[in-house]
């Protein structure tokens, strides 16, 4: 039970809080909610994470063309360094990627067994 307001001392049954336990009837819905929106989030942040991925690619190309271009004059090992910093940055990403990807997997997992929990309750 709930407070009716800040400043009432009286508790009222028809306003249930928000915070309350796990026993009750539409926890696995609470719960697939829940999973639905950590899912579309994560969606949106693999879609940023690809974004950027392809991002530092287009960089890399860009690098290797001014360094080939214009880079003559300098010793070969500036290149070189700058490629690998790119490419370690690159490896960060992709496995950020990756791992996202697993996560996904287990909240749509998740989110299917809630929904065979919930189809059980109806019957």
């Amino acid at each position: 039970m709930m407070l009716i307001s800040k400043r009432s001392r009286r508790k009222s049954t028809m306003f249930d809080s928000r915070f309350r336990s796990a026993e009750g009837t539409d926890f696995p819905l609470r719960q697939f909610m829940r999973c639905k929106e950590e899912f579309s989030g994560g969606l949106v942040h693999l879609v940023l994470l690809c974004a950027f991925f392809f991002t530092l690619l287009g960089f890399g190309q860009s690098l290797n063309k001014l360094f080939t271009n214009h880079g003559a004059d300098l010793n070969p090992a500036y290149r070189w360094m700058a490629l690998a910093l790119l490419f370690l940055f690159l490896l960060s990403v992709l496995r950020r990627l990756i791992h996202k990807i697993l996560d996904l997997r287990d909240v749509r997992r998740e989110m299917k067994l809630l929904k065979i929990e919930m189809g059980r309750s109806e019957d």
